[in-house]
């Protein structure tokens, strides 16, 4: 009897489980969600190998943008505010009631912690104030104490700037002139190394950021000085690629789509100076024009964006407008189309469609959702997001692509 119950116990832990072919494995993987496969890394060698593999990040990835209802499970906005903040996507817009707020996740990130300049400034200050030196009529022997009398309520971190997404992964800036690859979902990062000096001379610059398809490799385009140099995430390293052929006068970074990053700029033809949309190309590394709307114009300031896959052009910065245009056919001018809105704005991001087809607006530091169809409009509420202090916003996709998942070749 003894020995018939020891063997009944040895019996489920001597039993070899049938393994199913690899093929299998990441087809049924590629269905679940990051946060679960993330979990799953620590069941086992096996599985942590199965799932850090960048096969099943291409299949996953892949299942992502040809799956509708995968897509939209697995879309998230990202937003900056002195911080980073995840929004799902499915929660904008899905149940139409207008008192619906909702909830923004932080995320960590790298050089989350590192305090700004002017918090560790304060830190330093006597009886509640700073005090500095001061010349009187460029006498500098008999220099004058200061009393500074600065705010308090300084936010401790620096804000991070969003310079591009793409397959999960986002371009970040968390410190002046410091770039790294995030992907939010897997909190991998990889800190993009500075560019040789000389490379770019210090001063005015804008970034781009994309996947090149034909070369299987993340690229981050900097344009500064006239200069335009490319990082490979494959090489992991800089390259001069060419001259910047327009005016430099760019403030904002690229815009990516159908594998080319793109900027409003203008352009010196002979005497007169017009406005194109400048294409680079991330496989070729070289620039192309593009028509901009034909009202658009050098007296204004000008951006460009993405909505529902088609580019658009949108004022910036100067005055109120109530319009942008919209590119209904790639590369074809004539098919620029100006919607003009019910509400006027500064500064304004279009970001995506939303569950009911409202397109989600960035304007002016504000989230709204935006009917195109009846042209009326509603403010969203975000809990988890301090007040007062702006945000900018972008999208990414809950992948498993890894910023350390490239060799050099």
């Amino acid at each position: 009897m003894n020995k018939e119950r020891r063997i009944q116990q040895q019996s489920p832990v001597e039993a070899e489980i049938p393994l199913l072919p690899q093929e299998i494995m990441v087809e049924i993987l590629s269905r679940l969600p990051v946060k679960s496969l993330c979990q799953f890394r620590c069941v086992s060698k096996q599985w942590l190998s199965l799932i850090s593999d960048p096969l099943l990040a291409k299949s996953h990835l892949k299942k992502t943008v040809s799956n509708d209802s995968f897509y939209s499970q697995r879309k998230r906005v990202i937003i900056s505010s002195h911080n980073l903040y995840s929004l799902e996507y499915e929660s904008i817009g899905r149940s139409g009631r207008f008192d619906e707020n909702l909830v923004a996740l932080e995320l960590d990130y790298p050089l989350k912690d590192k305090p700004n300049g002017l918090a560790e400034l304060l830190d330093s200050a006597r009886d509640g104030f700073l005090y500095c030196e001061r010349s009187e009529e460029g006498n500098d022997e008999f220099p004058v104490m200061v009393k500074l009398n600065l705010p308090f309520c300084v936010n401790q971190r620096n804000w991070v700037d969003i310079l591009g997404s793409c397959n999960g992964l986002v371009c970040i800036a968390p410190d002046e002139d410091t770039l790294f690859l995030f992907n939010p979902s897997t909190r991998e990062s990889k800190r993009i190394p500075d560019p040789p000096s000389g490379f770019v001379p210090n001063g005015w610059s804008v970034y781009g950021f994309g996947y090149d398809f034909v070369n299987d490799d993340y690229k981050v385009v900097k344009v500064g000085c006239g200069t335009v140099c490319v990082y490979s995430l494959r090489t992991d390293s800089w390259r001069i690629v060419c001259s910047f052929p327009y005016v430099d006068n760019v403030s904002e970074s690229g815009v990516l789509l159908n594998g080319t990053i793109h900027w409003m700029v203008s352009f010196e033809d002979g005497v007169d100076c017009r406005c194109v949309v400048a294409a680079f190309s991330l496989e070729e590394e070289v620039f192309s024009d593009m028509p901009a709307p034909d009202i658009v114009d050098t007296s204004f300031e000008f951006v460009v964006g993405v909505l529902n896959g088609c580019l658009c052009v949108l004022h910036s910065r100067n005055q109120m407008h109530n319009d942008f245009w919209v590119m209904t056919e790639y590369g074809v001018g004539e098919s620029w189309t100006k919607l003009t809105l019910s509400l006027s704005y500064i500064c304004m991001k279009p970001l995506c469609l939303a569950q009911n087809r409202e397109a989600l607006l960035d304007v002016d530091g504000k989230l709204l959702l935006y009917n195109l169809e009846d042209d009326s409009y509603r403010y969203l509420v975000v809990d988890g997001i301090p007040a007062g202090d702006g945000f900018e916003a972008d999208t990414y996709l809950e992948t498993l692509v890894s910023p350390n998942g490239f060799c050099r070749t």
